[in-house]
């Protein structure tokens, strides 16, 4: 056995020495509290009066497996299988992209525009975090989402039914779809890193997030921002609003695309690290 008794405490134990060259110490002990309380349901409270409880064999497996998919440098999130974004629990898997605080923000610059939007739709909608947000947020709007891959579509599709949403996903190809209605709001985290910075990324994005939803071609960063604009063009209605994630090396290149073809308004803003990631611009 790889512990010595079935005690939580032994468990602990081995899960913060396994992964102690990998992670912090505060970020060990914070995955095994989220894993705990997946497990059992219990709070952190509950779980300091479990310590020297005992625990089933396949409880220890679930531990063990969860220590190996770590050490493979699978995310957390995958691990778990959940992650919570804009106080909706999203379920996460190899489908899609893992939800950021960043994109949270995103949606937080939407909302505290103060405005009550209609129709709203979301490009390279991806797990559907953005667009079931922005409905839980508001409530009466049509809120439609757009993905390429089926699979995240489908993933989608299954958080609209597990936070109990209403809202429409769909597959479509967004370099490619024609819009058949105007919106109040388009919004968009679409791929946006040359394929060249791979080198520069972790293992555990790199080897287990999806490409599609994070590469684009080296020649030409802003090939989905150029199609956003060509939708907007046609599907936004005038005074209404685009909010996107962007790339922070090509903020000004994004703003300048948007300037140039007749948006107002068009202001980067800063995420809560001082990174230029998101741009809201209006049509003129």
């Amino acid at each position: 056995m790889f512990v010595t008794d079935n005690r939580l405490a032994t468990a602990k134990k081995y899960f913060l020495d396994e992964l102690v060259t990998l992670f912090s110490q505060s970020e060990c002990k914070q995955m095994w509290f989220v894993l705990l309380e997946k497990r059992f349901g219990w709070s952190p409270a509950e779980q300091m009066l479990q310590i020297e409880a005992r625990v089933s064999e396949s409880d220890l497996l679930y531990f063990r497996s969860a220590v190996k998919r770590l050490q493979a440098n699978e995310p957390f999130q995958y691990v778990v299988g959940d992650t919570l974004f804009a106080g909706l629990l999203i379920k996460t898997d190899k489908r899609a992209l893992i939800p950021r605080p960043e994109t949270e923000e995103l949606v937080a610059l939407v909302s505290n525009l103060g405005l009550a939007f209609e129709a709203i739709l979301d490009l390279c909608a991806g797990s559907g975090c953005i667009a079931l947000a922005l409905q839980m947020k508001f409530p009466n709007a049509k809120v439609r989402g757009l993905d390429l891959s089926a699979d995240a579509i489908a993933l989608a599709k299954e958080n609209a039914q597990l936070n109990n949403l209403d809202l429409a996903f769909e597959v479509a190809d967004v370099l490619h779809w024609n819009p058949d209605q105007t919106f109040d709001l388009i919004v968009s985290n679409p791929p946006y890193i040359p394929s060249l910075e791979k080198t520069q990324m972790q293992a555990n994005v790199l080897d287990f997030e999806p490409h599609m939803a994070l590469f684009v071609p080296d020649n030409d960063p802003l090939l989905f921002y150029r199609r956003i604009v060509e939708i907007a063009e046609k599907a936004l209605n005038n005074e209404a609003y685009l909010a996107l994630e962007i790339h922070e090396k090509f903020a000004r290149e994004t703003q300048a695309l948007f300037a140039g073809l007749g948006f107002k308004n068009v202001t980067i803003h800063t995420d809560l690290q001082g990174k230029e990631r998101m741009i809201l611009a209006q049509k003129a």
